[in-house]
């Protein structure tokens, strides 16, 4: 969402009803969060949220447009260069499928998720990075765009198609989940604004011509082109970087990606997102 719909919807003054319940399981949080956009766009199949505000019946009169632009999609370059990226061989002559089980098939579905090992919440980006240092080369520094968000596309599409799974099997996963859903319902900025202020409570509403997106399906296309990204040359992003930006428009300071609140944020997402298809890239707005 733009600067502008954000301005117009605090010039609104628009109500805000209360969050999820505080006290509820991940299992419940999962069937509210699920249950309320089935009744909010009842017509809406839970599949179909990975096209985004695409999905909307709000959208309906746009969806021509958007459907002849993916006739010919403007990442198909990324997404080439991505492939090119994965499978380059480094020094030692291996790749970064080595670094995944499988070679990275079907392993996006469980992202994020903690590790006992490390004792740390492991991401793509960070595994990707970890692959490269482990193989004797240089992390990757941009987590947000460029060859990070190409290498990302490269194996998410390992598990294109298939559902969302993130398991919250341990006590450190439920607290990093816990910490993702508190950071996603508390205001913050300026403007006094949570994630769901905007993609709960108003998706589908229009502002000023434009359609907030549901909150559910969030994720399942990132890495993004965006048509506003592309303006400053830089249209591929991550979704670190989506929450960075999300931060700057409601007044507030965005964080480094790979910060612990971005990763719990996107554990809470993803879990959120359970049973709908990975789809990437995607375009968005």
């Amino acid at each position: 969402m733009n600067k502008k719909l954000i301005l117009m919807l605090a010039g609104l003054g628009i109500a805000f009803s209360a969050p999820m319940t505080a006290s509820a399981t991940p299992e419940d949080d999962l069937k509210e969060f699920q249950g309320y956009f089935k009744k909010r766009f009842p017509t809406v199949p839970l599949e179909a949220y990975n096209d985004g505000v695409n999905a909307l019946p709000q959208y309906a009169d746009r969806v021509g447009n958007w459907e002849l632009l993916m006739e010919f999609p403007p990442y198909e370059d990324d997404v080439e260069k991505g492939e090119k990226l994965w499978n380059t061989p480094f020094k030692n002559g291996k790749t970064y499928a080595s670094c995944f089980q499988n070679g990275g098939k079907g392993l996006a579905v469980g992202y994020p998720f903690y590790d006992k090992d490390s004792k740390k919440m492991r991401t793509i980006e960070a595994d990707i990075n970890e692959c490269r240092v482990r193989n004797g080369e240089e992390p990757i520094k941009n987590l947000n765009h460029g060859k990070m968000a190409q290498l990302v596309i490269a194996f998410k599409r390992l598990s294109q198609g298939q559902k969302m799974a993130v398991k919250l099997n341990s006590p450190e996963a439920v607290a990093a989940y816990e910490k993702g859903k508190q950071f996603y319902w508390a205001r913050r900025g300026q403007l006094n604004f949570s994630c769901a202020n905007c993609h709960v409570q108003n998706a589908g509403n229009k502002i000023r011509g434009d359609v907030l997106s549901a909150a559910l399906g969030h994720g399942t296309g990132f890495p993004v082109y965006r048509t506003k990204w592309a303006q400053s040359n830089k249209p591929l992003g991550t979704i670190h970087r989506r929450y960075g930006g999300c931060n700057k428009q409601v007044r507030a300071a965005a964080l480094k990606p790979q910060s612990d609140p971005y990763v719990a944020l996107e554990l809470y997402q993803a879990y959120m997102n359970t049973g709908i298809p990975i789809k990437v890239p995607s375009q968005r707005q």
